[in-house]
């Protein structure tokens, strides 16, 4: 895309990239682009700022005519935003200390990327990006950034408790309180999976407490316009036989048969479409037409589902973001099948440069000295 861009508009045109922390940084891309910058928190609650920001560091170029360097280093560490978010150490301090390079005489921008972990391609590592005006600067900064990030990657690790399926679902029921949230993250569409995957439904219906209702719990969301049309077609309060999931993703768990009770619908959401709420026993299952993540509480309450009267909260996500933090009276991560597995080094990588943490832990130190980009003319 950016070759293109630069094929377009010639290299007397400054431009300015505002990246997501979760992708993959190469010298291909670093060669095309003038101003890096990227989020500094996982969740991403800077999503604004960081727009913003490469909007101003872009004026900024403009207005004093500079063309500036990029200092650039290759990480050989691949791991999840689940073990790199911000919220905790070691990633916590990490990009904090971003801030002191920010800084230093001759820096512009200093961005570090996490990189996106369910890639096999070549360029799936972490990165750093130092723009600026001093070539040595920016190579000091990004060496001692990337120094940092590989230094601490054994301390990485899972910001809640996490475990399987039922080890989740038993710890979080042991607690005997209302609201706690369970990741369902081996099949979180945030992260590229499709959303489908009907594993925890299956784990769920098969806990003899939330079967029978004497304990509730709420799945949100499986995709499925057939579902939810079935589910339109019968109306509230009337009884559904669906087959949920395995459409999408059907490498990682077949169509469900499920029967229950229609308890909600809710029609014409821009984002999820149409919806519906299907009861069986003490489970509740949100069916949507689109593809939808429940971020907020707003999108349980269209459906009649009051968060805070229920158990257990399975979102299909990995880490929870602000408004299902706000919701979770605690939370866990399930380690579940799917597209986006957690289970980084019993993953099939066929293309990833080795060595690379975690895949080869006992790895010899890297070689981090930055490779320096001059001004593109």
């Amino acid at each position: 895309l950016v070759e293109a861009i630069r094929d377009l508009v010639g290299n007397a045109c400054t431009i300015s990239a505002g990246m997501d922390l979760h992708g993959n940084v190469t010298e291909r891309l670093v060669r095309q682009v003038d101003i890096f910058t990227a989020y500094r928190h996982a969740p991403h609650i800077d999503a604004m700022e960081t727009r913003e920001r490469a909007v101003a560091l872009l004026l900024e170029c403009l207005d004093s005519g500079i063309r500036p360097h990029r200092a650039w280093v290759r990480i050989p560490v691949m791991l999840p935003g689940e073990m790199t978010t911000t919220l905790v150490e070691p990633a916590r301090s990490i990009y904090g200390a971003l801030s002191t390079s920010d800084n230093v005489p001759g820096v512009i921008d200093p961005s570090l990327w996490v990189g996106y972990v369910w890639a096999d391609q070549a360029r799936n590592s972490a990165t750093v990006v130092v723009t600026g005006t001093d070539p040595e600067a920016l190579a000091h900064e990004a060496e001692t950034i990337a120094r940092r990030y590989w230094d601490a990657r054994h301390q990485f690790a899972f910001g809640v408790p996490a475990g399987n399926a039922d080890w989740t679902i038993a710890e979080a029921s042991s607690l005997n309180q209302k609201a706690v949230f369970i990741s369902d993250s081996g099949d979180n569409p945030t992260a590229g999976a499709p959303g489908d995957t009907p594993f925890m439904i299956e784990r769920l219906l098969a806990n003899d407490d939330i079967r029978s209702g004497r304990r509730t719990a709420v799945l949100a969301t499986i995709p499925s316009p057939t579902g939810v049309a079935e589910c339109l077609a019968a109306g509230v309060g009337n009884a559904v036989d669906l087959m949920l999931g395995g459409v999408l993703d059907p490498v990682n768990g077949a169509p469900l048969p499920v029967s229950g009770t229609v308890s909600s619908i809710h029609m014409d959401d821009p984002e999820g479409g149409d919806s519906a709420a299907v009861t069986v026993g003490g489970l509740t299952i949100a069916l949507t037409s689109r593809r939808k993540v429940f971020f907020h509480r707003r999108d349980f309450e269209d459906l009649a589902i009051d968060v805070d009267q229920h158990d257990l909260i399975i979102v299909k996500i990995g880490y929870l973001f602000p408004e299902q933090q706000e919701m979770a009276s605690a939370a866990y991560m399930a380690l579940t099948p799917g597209a986006v597995s957690l289970d980084i080094p019993g993953l099939p990588y066929r293309k990833v440069q080795r060595p690379i943490f975690p895949l080869d832990p006992d790895m010899p130190d890297p070689d981090l000295t930055p490779t320096l980009f001059p001004p593109i003319a």
